[in-house]
């Protein structure tokens, strides 16, 4: 037996690594002063404070990393790289160390300006001016250092129940550790927990509400087989099903085995600074399923697959609660702030292809970096709506984004049958606009907007300040299609530029 000394849902657990996790102590409530525990959880210096770890955790045998003089513990974080998480009050100086000698270097997003010297060798050297999110590439993108600089993690507000994972442990509480009603899930900074966790039910409607998860802490899916090598029971890193009022900051996931937030028919979402590192098939970053009044900001998604994706009515993993007549839309999403590095596969920011909900609407996607999109096959690409089902999406917005490294399509807006097609009917694209955005390739970049048939059409799409490679995006670099109707291009790339419509 292995016993898990941490709260789950405020029940004292104890896991046999051949049994689920069942609880051994009635619930408990109150226990916890979280802002004493948060105190004890780092060693401070200056206005930054390095996290401490059990003996037993991994480390890097790439990265070192040192913040104002203190030594950082660097995480493994498989294939997709390595992740360094810390608080960072304030500005803090950072010594990265590299296993072998460095002969080129990159600090991303580029948009952040950071500048590096180099201090030997294997060892580069900067400063960071207080919480940021950062990928330290050396010698080539392959598995960088992502630096993740936290705010101090503030005390979640107060629930009829606590969990909580305390610095300088290792947990293990299996597959789907279950989060009940009005609970507040706290990973403390130097706290690694493997496994996955959900709340709610997927086969009922019966909703949960008011759960927190926070913290500067680690969870990790490495011990979960992947969903798509079929080893075992596999399962979403976080998976929240029809809950009400809900938050989630600071948290680092690593390595999830299917995708690493989703979001099912919940409603007051606020999402705040979590980052999540994998690169396994199917692990999207964070999927908002039929959710309404959803907050994203400062977040950072290096993903295999999709990094963010809003979607309608999906049942795959055995939900069900969508066939029983709970409203399948999805409105008034934002997301702001946000680093993206997607992979081979997908798409930085999707909304589809499963779109089994009557609407889609208000939409809001501003200041985001896409450090990469590599996914070249089919229909993947930046920034892409596809509508495999029923659903009219309008309202939506593009701001302020800057691709710094981009392949596969920019833009490709597409009302289509999909082979993860479900309604029978086809739905609609309407109001869509693209402001101040930037992409850069090596390699030419497609533009698609096609919709399916007379009712099913693309309308009332435009661009205004909108470049490739440096390059104001022109009216004819758009391939003209059959129900793509009032597409309008600022052809000087700026918002006095001359408007051209594009009709068939």
């Amino acid at each position: 037996y292995e016993i898990a000394q941490c709260l789950v849902g405020s029940e004292m657990c104890i896991r046999d690594r051949r049994a689920p996790l069942r609880p051994i102590f009635p619930k408990m409530a109150g226990i916890v002063a979280v802002a004493a525990l948060a105190a004890l959880a780092c060693a401070a210096h200056g206005s930054s404070r390095v996290y401490e770890y059990s003996p037993d955790a991994p480390r890097s045998e790439r990265f070192t990393l040192s913040v104002d003089g203190r030594d950082c513990l660097v995480y493994p974080a498989g294939p997709a790289g390595d992740v360094a998480p810390f608080d960072a009050a304030g500005g803090a100086r950072l010594r990265v160390g590299y296993f072998e000698d460095i002969k080129a270097a990159e600090i991303r997003p580029l948009s952040k300006n950071v500048k590096f010297r180099k201090t030997g060798a294997r060892e580069i050297e900067f400063s960071i001016p207080g919480p940021c999110n950062l990928a330290v590439e050396i010698n080539g993108r392959q598995r960088p250092l992502f630096v993740f600089a936290n705010p101090p993690a503030k005390a979640p507000a107060k629930r009829a129940n606590s969990a909580v994972f305390r610095a300088g442990k290792i947990y293990d509480v299996g597959l789907n550790a279950k989060i009940a009603s009005d609970t507040s899930v706290v990973v403390e900074g130097g706290a690694i927990v493997y496994g996955t966790f959900a709340a709610g039910d997927p086969e009922t409607a019966a909703p949960t509400r008011n759960i927190s998860m926070s913290g500067n802490g680690i969870i990790s899916g490495e011990k979960i087989p992947p969903a798509m090598e079929r080893r075992g029971p596999s399962g979403r890193e976080l998976a929240f099903l029809k809950t009400k009022s809900l938050e989630i900051s600071g948290i680092t996931v690593v390595q999830p085995p299917n995708w690493a937030i989703a979001l099912f028919a919940c409603e007051g979402v606020k999402i705040d600074n979590a980052k999540v590192v994998g690169d396994n098939p199917c692990d999207d970053g964070l999927d908002i399923v039929s959710c309404k009044n959803v907050s994203v900001e400062n977040c950072f998604f290096r993903t295999k697959d999709d990094c963010i994706a809003v979607k309608a009515g999906v049942s795959y993993g055995g939900i069900k609660f969508f066939e029983g007549g709970v409203d399948a839309s999805a409105e008034n999403i934002s997301v702001r702030n946000c680093s993206l590095w997607n992979g081979i596969w997908g798409n930085a920011v999707e909304i589809g292809f499963e779109t089994r909900g009557d609407e889609i609407r208000n939409v809001r996607f501003e200041n985001i970096d896409i450090l990469r999109t590599l996914g070249t096959g089919g229909d993947e690409g930046v920034l892409t709506i596809h509508n495999g089902d029923r659903a009219k999406i309008s309202g939506v917005l593009y701001r302020d984004i800057r691709a710094e490294e981009a392949e596969g399509y920019a833009v490709n807006i597409r009302v289509l049958r999909s082979r993860y097609s479900k309604d029978e009917k086809r739905g609609s694209v309407c109001g869509v606009r693209f402001e101040n955005v930037s992409m850069r390739s090596d390699r030419p970049l497609k533009m698609k907007i096609e919709g399916f048939g007379e009712d099913s059409a693309v309308e009332d799409v435009s661009f205004e300040n909108f470049s490739l490679n440096s390059a104001p995006l022109r009216a004819g670099d758009i391939p003209p299609s059959e129900f793509a109707r009032n597409i309008r291009v600022s052809e000087a790339g700026t918002a006095g530029g001359t408007a051209k419509n594009q009709k068939q």
